[in-house]
């Protein structure tokens, strides 16, 4: 009689196996003390519990009936050949215990969806739910007010085909999130946690994106130029918020704009020839920056030549500006009357939106570093390019930047450029809707 009982609970190969109708009456609470999950399911970690792993849904969140999140890359989830997937289904060989849970299974169901019908809580990681709502938000609001995007093939562009890169190139679906909490967070300001959402995928999105344009292949390239373009997109936006006293020009987002051109170069040059690559279509679209029709006057200056030396500013003036610096201002006055004679043309806003973004690459490093030195004419120069935009404080990425800067600009002028700010001041006076100095 012993022996028979004994093969009886061997039966499956193993030893002492607990007798399973105890676990039908003891049913006891999870142990929440010195059982920590490093790499488990979000939920567990957020309750301090061991996770047992098991995809796709682990134990405890299978028991509790409740939605069940995988958020960190260690951790792989387990191979079909090596762990089965969790039948919902109970197996005839299934655990006492086991059975009894699927037979509550509706209960557990029915207690869960309040917390399952409302907008999940963070639990220390990034919630399905949130990624869901930003990827949304981008392909049906984010990406219709990016620049180019009043034409077609490039609204497609943003909202179907970019989405599709970032699926293969975590950088870009990061830079995605960023932009899209920041715009959210634009259009709606009480919904403060956006802010500490942007920071995050913002944050994973440079870093990620700094390790992979260091060996640029074909596989990546497209994206990387896509990421490139949010990234910098974000980091103009963030000009609507950074402290101006004492002010400084915002030399950080000029240097990386023309940091990613090296980036654009290497992605250019692997996908040389390509005609799948979706950021051709960006290019082709550009504005041309050579039309004539935008370049006319005296040394293509036109209506901001009193921004360069006359005899009527004095010998003195005329003796500091040597011809090498004289053809650095030169240069970007002349830009910035392209852009003015491209406004007065009406020129769709969004193909203005791309002649201001791309003002950091026409401009020579010489004016960047007299900007840097805070040289008075670069700032007055600097303050008429803001003012540029001031026709488009309704393009949420671009606000009241304009009239933030030029106020900001004329406290720290003084002497003969005084006279030279009335165009700047007049005009983000007439456009912009805030007209408060602070």
């Amino acid at each position: 009689m012993t022996q028979t009982l004994r093969e009886a609970t061997t039966t499956d190969g193993s030893q002492d196996q607990e007798n399973p109708a105890s676990h039908v009456y003891k049913k006891s609470g999870p142990r929440l003390a010195h059982r920590k999950s490093r790499n488990g399911c979000q939920r567990c970690r957020a309750r301090r519990v061991k996770c047992d792993e098991a995809h796709p849904v682990c134990r405890d969140c299978h028991r509790h009936g409740v939605a069940c999140l995988y958020d960190r890359s260690e951790g792989q989830r387990p191979t079909a050949q090596t762990e089965p997937q969790r039948s919902s289904a109970p197996s005839p060989s299934s655990h006492p215990s086991q059975i009894a849970l699927a037979g509550n299974h509706e209960a557990a169901t029915a207690a869960a969806t309040t917390e399952l019908c409302s907008p999940p809580r963070w639990e220390g990681g990034y919630h399905a739910y949130t990624e869901l709502r930003l990827l949304h938000h981008f392909t049906i609001g984010t990406s219709l007010t990016l620049p180019g995007a009043h034409l077609q093939s490039i609204k497609d562009c943003w909202s179907i085909e970019v989405p599709k890169l970032a699926f293969v190139y975590k950088p870009l679906l990061y830079a995605i999130f960023a932009i899209s909490a920041l715009h959210l967070y634009r259009s709606k300001s009480n919904e403060t946690a956006l802010i500490g959402v942007r920071a995050v995928y913002l944050e994973r999105a440079l870093r990620d994106h700094r390790v992979c344009v260091g060996n640029i292949d074909t596989m990546i390239a497209d994206a990387a130029c896509f990421t490139c373009i949010l990234l910098l997109i974000d980091a103009f936006t963030s000009l609507q918020d950074r402290p101006l006293d004492p002010y400084r020009p915002p030399m950080e987002w000029m240097q990386l704009v023309r940091g990613s051109v090296s980036v654009f170069d290497a992605a250019l040059s692997a996908i040389q020839g390509s005609e799948t690559a979706r950021i051709f279509s960006i290019i082709h679209s550009a504005p041309s920056l050579t039309d004539p029709s935008f370049t006319v006057g005296t040394c293509g200056c036109g209506h901001f030549s009193y921004l360069l030396p006359s005899e009527d500013f004095g010998a003195g003036d005329g003796k500091q500006l040597r011809p090498p610096k004289l053809e650095v201002y030169r240069s970007t006055v002349a830009y910035i009357n392209s852009i003015w004679l491209a406004i007065e043309a009406r020129e769709h806003p969004a193909m203005i939106c791309r002649r201001l973004m791309v003002f950091p690459l026409v401009v020579s490093q010489e004016f960047l570093q007299l900007l840097q030195e805070m040289e008075g004419r670069a700032l007055v120069i600097l303050a008429h390019y803001f003012a540029l935009s001031a026709t488009l404080t309704d393009i949420w990425w671009i606000g009241h930047t304009a009239h933030r800067e030029v106020l900001a600009i004329e406290k720290m002028v003084n002497g003969q450029w005084v006279t030279s700010m009335s165009w700047p001041l007049t005009t983000v006076a007439s456009h912009c809707r805030i007209c408060t100095k602070s």
